[in-house]
């Protein structure tokens, strides 16, 4: 008996001539069809779009440690988060309840809605003993439609 490829082949067109040349013939055929597809769909089936395009990647590095004083988060309030030309601004007042002035870093994300954050800002506001001052951070980027303002960081730095 042969064990190498050209004696079982041998052995095969011997026994049946007919079924080896239909049988190659398909097998060409199958490969040829095969080399001749494509993966793109056709023209009355066009590419399903991306529901949500990627997000622009943020031209500054975003910091990965940030002061947060959770205990002083009620002395810091927002009231606007809104779109600048050219970027995006966050402000609001922050109170100091102390009998010595203070001054809180507050920092500002600027994310898309579904939380990726596109650029930062920070900003510092000293507020006098028994006072309210209103801060305001903002950015220049370029923002999505909708934006939203989470403030990650909030310290006393003096």
């Amino acid at each position: 008996m042969t064990t190498d490829a050209a004696g079982a082949l041998a052995v095969i067109s011997e026994a049946a001539p007919s079924k080896l040349t239909a049988t190659l013939v398909a097998l060409l055929a199958l490969t040829l069809l095969t080399a001749c597809s494509t993966t793109t769909p056709p023209p009355d089936k066009p590419a399903t779009p991306q529901a949500n395009p990627p997000a622009a990647i943020p031209r500054h590095p975003i910091p990965t440690k940030i002061a947060n004083n959770p205990g002083i988060r009620d002395r810091v309030t927002q009231t606007k988060c809104a779109a600048i030309p050219g970027g995006w601004s966050a402000a609001g007042t922050a109170t100091n309840p102390g009998d010595h002035p203070v001054t809180y870093k507050i920092i500002v994300h600027f994310t898309t809605t579904h939380a990726t954050t596109l650029d930062y800002a920070q900003t510092r506001v000293t507020v006098p003993p028994g006072k309210t001052a209103t801060w305001t951070a903002e950015k220049h980027f370029t923002p999505q439609p909708h934006m939203l303002c989470p403030m990650p960081g909030i310290s006393i730095v003096s």
